[in-house]
């Protein structure tokens, strides 16, 4: 009338408990903190566009700057650096504080601070800034225009009294 025999136990498969971890991609960007301070108040960060990154469009930052990658577009950071190393391959327009060049840009700089292109870098383009500094063993190709922006308001008032 009943069964004596025991079912056959079945025994759970013992499922995965970890996830694995989502594959990555070759490029990255990289925002870092860095200790040096440029003011008391606040710390600087800096982005880094990795050597196997190719990004086209356009660029804007409050925060440093640093390609190692291919960029093509416009780049503007407001008040901070822009460097371009020497595996950095820039087709742009770039207006930024200060920038550095150890790589190639191809496009016109204005940089409100300074411009400086070291030893291998290579500029193709016109650059305005106050203060440009061309190391030795660059190559530069373009106009290059000086500006100083107290120069910029006083010629701006003499144009405006030549006006009137």
């Amino acid at each position: 009338m009943f069964a004596t025999k025991k079912p056959d136990t079945i025994t759970p498969s013992k499922a995965p408990t970890s996830i694995p971890p989502k594959p990555t991609s070759r490029t990255s960007f990289k925002t870092t903190t860095n200790n040096s301070k440029r003011d008391s108040s606040t710390k600087s960060e800096k982005t880094i566009i990795s050597k196997d990154c190719f990004i086209k469009g356009e660029i804007s930052s409050n925060s440093d700057v640093s390609i190692c990658g291919k960029v093509d577009g416009i780049i503007t950071l407001k008040d901070t650096i822009l460097t371009v190393e020497d595996s950095g391959n820039v087709k742009a327009n770039i207006f930024a504080r200060i920038i550095n060049v150890t790589g190639n840009v191809v496009g016109n700089i204005d940089a409100a601070e300074k411009i400086i292109i070291h030893e291998n870098g290579n500029v193709t383009g016109d650059m305005t800034a106050p203060k440009i500094i061309l190391k030795d063993g660059s190559y530069f190709k373009g106009n290059v225009s000086m500006t100083n922006s107290k120069i910029d308001e006083a010629s701006a008032k003499i144009e405006k009294n030549k006006s009137v």
